[in-house]
């Protein structure tokens, strides 16, 4: 990215290395939708040039026959005429209908782009990325095609303008909340801490979002992350000390669960080590380095 200063000498022009900065960073989030999406009207259009300039791209997995799709559907299109789409939002429809008639009916109201119904491979693929199970599904991707969150349906029932647009997650959950949020989509590192006072379940949930927030994973699957969780009480906790089996409202234990891989988890540090960044680091460290025990999930309790 080289330019001509106010002297007229080749000098670094920081306005073109962040131009294509921006390029480099969506040909990633291209590369997870695939080469071409049509548009309206029917017009095939490179997904590059579709997709170029967004904050960020909604990938909407719905279907006509679907009723709370075709609840959904008219709550999305008001959200984005209204705010969404002049925030830099745009969308790519991953359609789940059954035959062309069907799809071409249902995207004609839609004013986004849409991937091709007869590319069923990268429907598949989307679908599993995204671990779409049910639908409607509305997922988030960033320009360096990082997943944001597969809970955006949710925040446009919630936030229908957009206030919290793009709608990052929480660095750390905690499951006592009742919302599981991607656990079961990506390797997760839960501290189990129920029997802790609320001064030591503030502490480890800090500790929790300062390691969250700088780790690079090195053994993160197809999605690139870990997933924090805290769990300081309620039914998923016990759900999941049964599953680990582990003592109901036993000691503090870090596990690292990684569901996608056909539900194994790993036992970390516990105790007041659990609760403290230096535990928490030497759990992702074991498993990264295939130091840990892999343990399987007890789904006959």
């Amino acid at each position: 990215a080289t330019c001509l200063n106010s002297a007229g000498q080749a000098d670094i022009c920081l306005i073109c290395v962040q131009a294509r900065t921006r390029v480099f960073l969506w040909d990633a989030a291209c590369a997870a939708v695939g080469g071409e999406v049509i548009a309206a009207g029917g017009k095939s259009i490179a997904t590059r040039e579709a997709l170029q300039g967004a904050s960020a791209v909604g990938l909407y997995f719905s279907a006509s026959w679907c009723p709370p799709c075709r609840g959904f559907t008219p709550q999305l299109i008001d959200s984005f005429k209204g705010s969404l789409e002049k925030k830099g939002m745009k969308c790519v429809l991953i359609s789940r209908d059954r035959d062309v008639e069907s799809f071409a009916s249902y995207y004609s109201n839609m004013p986004w782009f849409a991937l091709p119904l007869e590319d069923q491979d990268r429907n598949a693929a989307l679908g599993e990325r995204f671990g779409v199970s049910s639908i409607p599904n509305l997922s988030l991707v960033d320009p360096a095609g990082k997943t944001i969150t597969t809970e955006a349906r949710n925040d446009v029932a919630r936030d229908p303008e957009g206030l919290e647009y793009p709608w990052h997650p929480p660095l750390v959950r905690d499951l006592a909340k009742g919302d599981p949020g991607r656990l079961s989509e990506m390797p997760s590192l839960v501290c189990l801490c129920e029997s802790a006072t609320q001064a030591q379940r503030r502490d480890a949930e800090a500790a929790l979002v300062a390691v969250a927030s700088a780790w690079a994973p090195t053994r993160a699957g197809p999605q690139g992350e870990y997933g924090y969780f805290m769990a300081s009480g309620g039914p998923l906790s016990e759900r999941l000390r049964e599953l680990c089996q582990l003592p109901a409202q036993g000691p503090p234990q870090l596990i690292m669960l990684d569901i996608p891989d056909q539900g194994g988890f790993y036992l970390g540090p516990n105790a007041f080590e659990a609760l403290e960044e230096d535990g928490i680091r030497r759990a992702l460290s074991d498993y990264e380095a295939s130091r840990s025990q892999r343990r399987q999930l007890d789904n006959s309790q």
